[in-house]
Formats: C-alpha cells, sequence, structure tokens
C-alpha cells in the first residue's frame, strides 16, 4: 500500500477483534499517511472483567481508545450494544451504513462470515447489508470503496485472497494488544495471536502477516 491519505474503515464486534483481525495492516497503514476509523459495536460488559456493567464498560473502552492511539488513531466510535446478545437489525444496519456516508473510506474491514463467534458473524451480515445499500445508491457513496476486506478473529479463514506483511509493525501490534489488559491474562492473547501471524507469515515467505478474504 503506498501513501495517498486513504481512508480505512475498521468494524469491529468487539474491543481488541479491531487490533487482533487488522491492527497491524492498519498501523502500516497509518505510518504511509492514510486515515483510520474504527467501529467497536458491543459494549463489552461480558468480559470477565469483576466490576459493575458500568464499570466494565468503561474498563473496555479506555482500553480501546489506548490500543488505537497506539496504532495510529484517535477516531473510535462505540456502538454500544449488549454484549453476546446481538442480533440482525435494521437500525444497527443503518448506524453502520451511516458511518460509510459519512467517512466514505477507501477500505472497510469486517470479520468473515465463518467466524465461529455469533456476534461477529452478525457484525459480518449487518456491514455486508450496509456495504451492498451503499454501493447499490450511488448518490450515498459514489463507488468510492476500491476493496472490502474480511479479516480473521477467533476462527482461522481457510480461504484468502490478500495478505498484508506486518513484520515491520508487529511490536507496534502487540503493545496495541497488551494495552487490553484486561483480556490479556484471560485469553493469553499476544501468544495466541502473535502466533497466528507468524504462522500465516510462514505460509507466504514473511515474518509476520495478516490475510484477508474478499
Amino acid at each position: 500500500m503506498h501513501a495517498n491519505n486513504r481512508k480505512h474503515l475498521v468494524i469491529a464486534p468487539h474491543h481488541d477483534d479491531e487490533i487482533i483481525g487488522c491492527g497491524g495492516t492498519i498501523a502500516k497503514a497509518i505510518k504511509s499517511g492514510d486515515q483510520a476509523r474504527i467501529i467497536i459495536v458491543t459494549r463489552g460488559e461480558l468480559s470477565g472483567i469483576d466490576g459493575s456493567i458500568e464499570q466494565n464498560v468503561q474498563i473496555r473502552e479506555n482500553e480501546c481508545k489506548r490500543a488505537c492511539e497506539i496504532i495510529g488513531t484517535q477516531d473510535i466510535h462505540f456502538l454500544k450494544e449488549k454484549d453476546r446478545a446481538l442480533t440482525y437489525r435494521r437500525d444497527l444496519v443503518e448506524k453502520v451504513l451511516m458511518h460509510i456516508d459519512d467517512y466514505r473510506p477507501d477500505y472497510v474491514y469486517y470479520p468473515h462470515s465463518e467466524e465461529a463467534d455469533r456476534d461477529h458473524r452478525i457484525v459480518h451480515e449487518i456491514t455486508s447489508e450496509a456495504l451492498f445499500l451503499s454501493r447499490s445508491n450511488f448518490l450515498r457513496n459514489k463507488n468510492r470503496i476500491k476493496r472490502c476486506l474480511q479479516y480473521e478473529i477467533w476462527t482461522p479463514l481457510t480461504a484468502y485472497q490478500l495478505v498484508s506483511d506486518i513484520s515491520s509493525v508487529i511490536d507496534q501490534k502487540m503493545e496495541a494488544l497488551n494495552a487490553y489488559k484486561s483480556q490479556g491474562a484471560i485469553l493469553q492473547l499476544e501468544n495466541g495471536v502473535k502466533g497466528l501471524n507468524a504462522y500465516r507469515g510462514m505460509q507466504v515467505g514473511t515474518d509476520f502477516a495478516e490475510i484477508f478474504k474478499f
């Protein structure tokens, strides 16, 4: 990717999915002069933190802000849907569509359709419909979007069309991931994510990579 002040829009089901799925690609793009906006769909209140719902939501949002700051963006929006209770709704499609219309991204990133996590699959469906509506109405987006990229979170992709070499920003990605201190011990995030990126890199002849499906 070459610098051209392009815009990247990331739709993530939960706080930390944006870093796990495409954090290296976004960090690399921002370093080249691009911009990024992050949309977090759920509140993340059911994340294993021992506190009230309000406290858990605030912790997760603060961690997300720090993580995104590390990869280079402060443009973050929280839709605050209930965690683990996400359903396909027209109003959610409209919220995502509103961000597409407002931000007019060149690239859109969202979870792939075969994710085992239900919230992840719902966000895929919501984003897919919003993208369809945006593209079907030339007055909305005028076909600005160059590519829609589906990323992997907890269910590895079985096929992919695009590889992003993130070797130069892997330390930055891990630093961003470690901003999620409430989740690191629970899920052993760093080992799992770095291992997956190393495996993807090995497949294509580099140190670390993220992969995407069109």
